[in-house]
């Protein structure tokens, strides 16, 4: 099921509006997590692109619809005014970091040959793409260049993310272990990346240590 429809895309990124749904009369939407991977599919272009949830903005559709504050729960609003959940809107924006080529079936770790189209869907990427796509750390170096989050967040955030992939497809008695194995892994690469900035180094691999996994 599809999470997001894209609004807008370049080479290095994309924004997707959330899909709404009804259940038991009551809307819900699926957001995606800090630092997840996620896929947006483009058959016009015969790639699929990959990237990795910067953000996540929910907002009032225009200027003129602005929630203001109720002093109602979330239960009671869904009683006394539903309305106001279908007024909202959230926006999932993410950094493009690698696609498949439909021809080759190859995945790639860089920038896609084009951008996903408009109205493209984004889907939460498998856990064997998410494996695939950071078995290398390159797209650390992309998510480096995001500056409307801290990139260091991010970074750790997206690790974890990868690690957790690993956790999940791997048996249970060994998952942990597979997770650990990944992220001293990563450690090494992020100490190679920022060998220059020992703090900002120590910090982002602080930030990834295996009690974060679970």
């Amino acid at each position: 099921m599809a999470l997001a429809e894209v609004l807008t895309s370049s080479i290095t990124g994309l924004i997707a509006e959330t899909v709404k749904s009804e259940v038991a009369g009551n809307i819900k939407i699926s957001k995606p997590r800090f630092g997840s991977f996620v896929r947006v599919d483009s058959p016009e272009n015969e790639i699929s692109v990959f990237a990795i949830v910067f953000n996540v903005i929910t907002n009032p559709p225009d200027s003129v619809h602005k929630p203001s504050a109720l002093g109602l729960t979330r239960d009671q609003l869904r009683v006394e005014q539903p309305h106001i959940f279908a007024l909202l809107k959230t926006e999932v924006h993410a950094q493009i970091v690698g696609y498949l080529d439909w021809q080759t079936k190859a995945i790639y770790q860089h920038l896609p040959p084009q951008p996903p189209e408009v109205h493209d869907f984004l889907y939460t990427a498998t856990t064997d793409e998410v494996m695939k796509l950071s078995s290398e750390f390159e797209f650390l170096r992309l998510l480096n260049g995001v500056v409307s989050v801290p990139a260091d967040e991010l970074m750790a955030a997206s690790v974890r993310e990868a690690a957790r992939a690993r956790a999940h497809g791997a048996p249970a008695d060994q998952a942990e272990a597979i997770a650990t194995a990944y992220l001293i892994e990563a450690g090494r690469a992020i100490s190679q990346l920022f060998r220059s900035d020992y703090e900002r180094m120590l910090s982002i691999v602080r930030k990834i240590k295996p009690a974060n996994v679970g």
